[in-house]
């Protein structure tokens, strides 16, 4: 096999409809013209320049249809990368695959070229279905995304290819037909969980010639998220079984550290393994940008750094002056529209290019911008509640109907789902983008929603495990780090809230008449010039409005994009040449999956991480050898939690009785599980085995995204319109009565806050304060699983019960973040049981450290937020997954104590990874802590941006001799 260098990338499609009028530039060039002057050039920490590859290409497998291969080579591709050529044979040999290469590295045609070949061949049976493929994807984008692209492919195969899309957007008159006459079926997990395995019995034709499952982006499927999903796949393993199918396993996942064993605990069956990219990559220059200091004071005084978001939306700016497309990621929905904004404001005056993409050397440069930024002063703090990750956002579900009092058709426009926050920086005011879209398409009233009469309250206990929609909240909400008691602080965390990729489905003409008019740009800049070509991307949109934004991406119409991580998973958008990342994305994983929506069709790319101020973010761009010269994690995944593995168990009862021989398929604490179901009437054991007993649905026992209950829709008093929806474990922190809400950057207040009801009433208004939810929590340790002495300290790990209650909000002013006032709130506590790692030290420990009574629970409260923020460098997730909880003297403990624990209920598994690295977890904590320059605390230390109590007490010198100390003991 030759090396050499492809003209052409080996993915599903060509490239020649992007208009190529625009001179890319070389990225180095582009990074000097933006570092251009002093001030900006001090801004970059460091640069990595990534070579580029050449390709290695081989022959697809004999057993391939010639009508399949010739398909492909209409596309433009001759020949495909030997890794592309591995994956098909091993796929035609029955082996599970699963191929983890970088981005644009074609594994979508590693997967598809086996598919469609096989397809091929049941067509000719006499049913004309003699095999199908089942395509999983975490977001309907993605989903809707590839069947363009199948479609395409397999254009020249006639109807022997028959993809679908079935998920929430599907009409119900079109669902029938996809179940009886499709062969390439796309759907969600979430539809798989609540439609298609329950109704089992229906999709049996289909399932009995069941040849593949495809499991696109499996890497966003960690922590619980990933392991409902783990057990969702087994109940689809053991219903094919029921009809003699055994589907072999066809995975496609970002670079992944051991990707086959994730991919083992996804699906209970080990796969081979794909990791070499054989394809061909342009250079990438990668550069580490830390914004300036202010003359801003933020909390306590510490020093303020200008926010990531208006960095962000300033070189957004310069890079659309100069013709380079570019995308920029942010990890908050209300992020995503402030840079667009901002940009879109700075370009407003200046002549858009005739033809898109053409460079505008001939439009003026706009100079100064028109105004003062605001956003680039300070940045107050709300109060988010969680990816999983895959835009962790307050969507959780494809409910695009009304909500109580509004008449059909009045949805005009999306919703954020959050309040403004003066241009506060992403990540710290909403839930977070981790990957996993809550907006799955699951669509009650059109078959696969709750039945209207399932009680509340199922009766199922915590101490099984099933927590979701059955009357026990699966979130506590991302609030605020609130005294508790005398020394006690807490620091929520959030369980996985992920940003919804966009609801799509229908294409082309289908927008016609649906609420965005043919051709329009949603939310691109209405002013005319430049702002035409620039735009938002986020959860909160109807689905016309992203399909439009992504053929507007794709074609190249649109020169700028701010997105949450939404785009981040493979939703083709090739022809990009810059890629701004505000904010680290909680892991590298991550990271490098948005770093490589640059260059995809071959050409140099730039990619900048724009720090925002945070541990994290700082102690990364100061070490870049933890980006650049450490693997990406490994996926985070426990199938066998009690707290998951119990749902399902009782799901899988409803669709065949269950038995002994089931055991080994769901793991091992199936029979005392089952025990436990049988005790509370859930499962009645028969001889044929363990049977559901109830008349309501078993599937809705469990939200699978733990998105904590029903949406709550946001509307509009005055005029009934549905402006979006919001996470029903973010609402007590983010639509609260009084809360300040954005939308389409009109700001409203919350009037009324309905709970039974899922509404929350708003009113356009322009407060001149934004507001910041505070909560109290206390955490009580059920049980130590684990304990190590370090010296006299310990360190813990084991299973915790946190109970928070928001109590009131802080009206903040614009700019300065002044506080105006605190009101009172009236709202109902919230219990998690989950893991949590803890760690206590001694009277003669503190008196080692020089830890005196005065400072003690400063330095344990520093000491938690660091911790915290440091954490995602060794696990497989964001901040906003995890809380902490210091306290002076805990009752169970006895001793000074500060707990982190995962934001899930049953745990997520970052609290054990934590136990597990502690070390060298709390050794970075201890040493970002002392790096900082700053001298009593900042937001790049110790400062958390989900502390409720004003980041107040923290002594940052008693954290790092506490650390110190217990470090020492550790020796």
């Amino acid at each position: 096999m030759a090396n050499e260098q492809h003209t052409r990338s080996a993915s599903v499609r060509p490239r020649a409809e992007h208009d190529r009028s625009a001179p890319h530039g070389d990225p180095r060039d582009v990074l000097a013209r933006l570092t251009r002057g002093t001030d900006r050039a001090g801004r970059v920490t460091h640069t990595e320049h990534l070579p580029p590859r050449n390709g290695r290409h081989a022959h697809w497998p004999d057993r391939i249809r010639p009508e399949v291969i010739e398909a492909v080579r209409r596309t433009g591709i001759e020949h495909p990368w030997e890794h592309q050529a591995r994956a098909a044979a091993h796929a035609l040999d029955g082996d599970s695959v699963i191929i983890a290469t970088g981005t644009a590295s074609g594994k979508s045609l590693s997967y598809l070229v086996p598919v469609l070949s096989t397809l091929l061949d049941g067509s000719e049976a006499p049913n004309g279905r003699g095999a199908t493929a089942l395509y999983l994807a975490p977001t309907k984008a993605l989903a809707a995304d590839q069947r363009r692209a199948v479609a395409g492919l397999a254009a020249p195969l006639g109807t022997a290819v028959r993809p679908a899309v079935f998920d929430g957007d599907t009409p119900v008159e079109e669902r029938e037909w996809v179940r009886l006459y499709a062969n390439y079926v796309l759907t969600n997990p979430d539809m798989l969980h609540r439609s298609l395995l329950p109704g089992h019995a229906r999709w049996s034709s289909f399932l009995r010639a069941l040849r593949y499952v495809v499991i696109d982006e499996c890497h966003t499927y960690r922590g619980v998220f990933g392991s409902h999903v783990a057990q969702v796949l087994r109940r689809l393993r053991r219903v094919c079984a029921r009809y003699g199918a055994e589907p072999v396993f066809l995975l496609a996942s970002a670079t992944a550290a051991a990707p086959g064993e994730g991919a083992a605990r996804l699906t209970g069956i080990r796969p081979v393994e794909i990791t070499e990219d054989t394809s061909p990559r342009g250079e990438t220059v990668f550069a580490l940008w830390e914004p300036p200091l202010t003359e801003y004071e933020g909390e306590r005084g510490a020093p303020v750094r200008r926010t990531a978001t208006a960095e962000a939306a300033e070189l957004l700016t310069d890079l659309a002056l100069d013709g380079v497309r570019t995308v920029a990621f942010v990890r908050s929905r209300r992020g995503a529209e402030l840079i667009s904004l901002i940009a879109q404001d700075r370009l407003a005056g200046i002549p858009a290019p005739r033809i898109p993409g053409a460079h505008p050397d001939t439009a003026p440069h706009p100079g100064p911008p028109p105004a003062p930024d605001p956003w680039a002063a300070h940045e107050t703090d709300v109060i988010p509640p969680t990816g999983a990750a895959p835009d962790a956002g307050e969507e959780p579900s494809a409910v695009a109907g009304p909500g109580p009092g509004v008449a059909p058709g009045t949805v005009t426009g999306p919703g954020t789902g959050v309040r403004p926050d003066a241009g506060a920086e992403p990540g710290k005011g909403v839930r977070p983008d981790a990957g996993v879209e809550p907006d799955t398409g699951v669509e009650p009233g059109k078959g696969v929603g709750p039945d209207p009469g399932v009680p509340a309250d199922t009766g199922v206990l915590t101490d099984i495990g099933v927590t979701t929609n059955i009357g026990v909240t699966t979130n506590i909400g991302v609030m605020t780090d609130t005294h508790v008691g005398s020394g006690s602080h807490a620091e929520p965390g959030t369980g996985v809230g992920s940003e919804g990729a966009p609801p799509t489905g229908a294409t082309g003409s289908d927008l016609a008449g649906r609420g965005a008019p043919e051709g329009a740009v949603p939310g691109a800049g209405r002013r005319g010039g430049l702002s035409s070509r620039i735009a938002a991307y986020r959860g909160g949109y109807l689905p016309e409005e992203r399909r439009a934004l992504e053929r507007a991406l794709h074609s190249g119409e649109l020169l700028g994009l701010a997105a949450t991580n939404a785009l981040e998973l493979g939703i083709d958008i090739s022809g990009l040449d810059a890629v701004l990342i505000t904010g680290y994305p909680g892991t590298r994983a991550s990271l490098w999956q948005q770093a490589g929506r640059a260059g995809r069709a071959g050409q140099g790319a730039l990619v900048v991480l724009i720090a925002r101020d945070e541990p994290l973010d700082t102690y990364l761009v100061h070490h870049p050898e933890s980006i650049f010269a450490t693997p990406v994690e490994s996926t985070v995944l426990d199938p066998h939690n009690p707290y998951v593995l119990a749902p399902h168990l009782c799901a899988a009862a409803a669709e065949i009785p269950l038995t002994e021989a089931d055991f080994d398929l769901f793991g091992p604490e199936t029979g005392s599980l089952l025990r436990k179901l049988e005790e509370r009437k859930l499962l009645r054991r028969r001889s044929t085995g363990w049977h559901w007993t109830r008349k309501e649905r078993a599937a809705d026992l469990t939200d699978i995204r733990g998105s904590g209950g029903r949406p709550v829709q946001v509307v509009e008093a005055d005029t009934g319109r549905l402006l979006g929806t919001v996470d029903a474990a973010a609402a007590h922190t983010t639509v609260h009565e009084g809360a300040v809400h954005l939308h389409q950057g009109r700001t409203y207040v919350v009037r009324q806050l309905d709970l039974e009801d899922s509404a929350a009433l708003v009113e356009e208004a322009s407060p001149p304060w934004t507001t910041m939810a505070r909560d109290t929590t206390s955490l009580a340790v059920l049980d130590t699983e684990a304990e190590v002495a370090w010296g006299q300290a310990r360190l813990c790990f084991g299973s915790v019960e946190v109970t928070n209650q928001v109590v009131s909000y802080l009206r903040r002013r614009l700019i300065t973040g002044e506080v105006l006032g605190e009101s009172k709130l009236d709202l109902p506590p919230r219990t998690l049981r989950t893991r949590a790692v803890w760690w206590t030290v001694t009277e003669d420990q503190l008196d080692a450290a020089r830890i005196t009574p005065e400072i003690l629970a400063g330095s344990l409260h520093a000491a938690e937020h660091a911790s915290i923020g440091i954490l995602p460098l060794f696990a497989t997730c964001d901040r906003w997954d995890i809380g902490g909880v210091s306290i002076a003297l805990h009752p169970d403990t006895l001793l000074p104590t500060v707990f982190v624990y995962d934001g899930q209920p049953g745990g997520a598994g970052f609290a054990e990874r934590a136990f597990h690295t502690a070390r060298a977890w709390l050794t970075a904590t201890r040493d970002a802590i002392a790096a900082c320059e700053c001298e009593a605390g900042c937001p790049s230390c110790i400062q958390s941006p989900k502390c409720g109590n004003a980041n107040d007490p923290l002594h940052k010198r008693g954290a790092v001799r506490l650390l110190t100390e217990l470090l020492r003991s550790a020796e």
